[in-house]
């Protein structure tokens, strides 16, 4: 089924009017005609089965046949992770809406390849957001992340304030990723933070800091990932442990 996004202001009266862009993309694209049955997404959990009532490529109508609020998804899951090249990132952006990211935040890092700034960082974000919502459609997932604009480490550190967490390190005696996800779990957390540093890990200042702010490192595995990779291994994982039977 088509599946198309319009914000809370457009649901009106049993009718959502959707943009221009989404017109374009439901008349022009998948060529959709009156009484075309579609999907819709608020991406506040919103979801609705609706009808094309007016074909228009600048401003499609639909008409709400049935609707529904998804349950919100637990635990909440805010990454950071350290900016790479643009086509890892904005593959990275993808997988991460499809597993369920809450809150997805860029960061630099002291060794990271790419760095951001002014209005190159905004024109990235802008990208970044426009690829999440085209994940969100794609996959059904009907909770639009927050993607932020590039920011520091201690920045990121500093926004999870009692959310705490975990940053993947390939310290010696880091505490397995699975067994810190079933911690959190018995311990009935309702928000995890996730850290994934650059090629190369965080710096001794940078895993100073993180340690300092009480954040737990977690091991990955034996084999070093890219920060795509680990980065979808953490979501991954979150999505693992919290599906799992209580009496797993």
């Amino acid at each position: 089924m088509i599946r198309c996004y319009a914000g809370a202001d457009a649901w009106t009266g049993g009718r959502v009017e959707l943009d221009e862009a989404e017109s374009k993309h439901l008349v022009g694209v998948m060529r959709a005609r009156e009484g075309t049955r579609i999907e819709l997404l608020d991406g506040a959990g919103r979801v609705a089965e609706a009808e094309v009532a007016v074909v228009d490529r600048r401003r499609a109508v639909a008409r709400i046949l049935a609707e529904r609020v998804a349950s919100p998804w637990t635990p909440r899951r805010i990454l950071g992770v350290a900016l790479v090249r643009e086509q890892k990132m904005d593959w990275l952006i993808q997988k991460a809406v499809e597993l369920g990211a809450h809150a997805i935040w860029p960061m630099t890092t002291a060794r990271s390849v790419v760095k951001l700034r002014g209005p190159d960082a905004a024109k990235k974000t802008a990208r970044w957001r426009a690829i999440a919502l085209g994940a969100c459609k794609q996959s059904g997932n009907p909770w639009l992340p927050e993607i932020a604009e590039p920011r520091g480490l201690a920045e990121a550190v500093a926004a999870l304030g009692g959310v705490g967490g975990c940053f993947g390190a390939l310290q010696e005696g880091a505490t397995p990723m699975a067994d810190y996800f079933a911690r959190l779990r018995q311990e009935g957390r309702d928000s995890v933070g996730m850290l994934v540093g650059p090629e190369g890990d965080f710096g001794p200042g940078e895993v100073e800091l993180l340690l300092g702010a009480g954040m737990q490192p977690v091991s990955l595995g034996p084999i070093v990932l890219r920060v795509e990779t680990a980065a979808t291994v953490m979501l991954a994982g979150v999505q693992y442990e919290w599906s799992r039977s209580p009496t797993a």
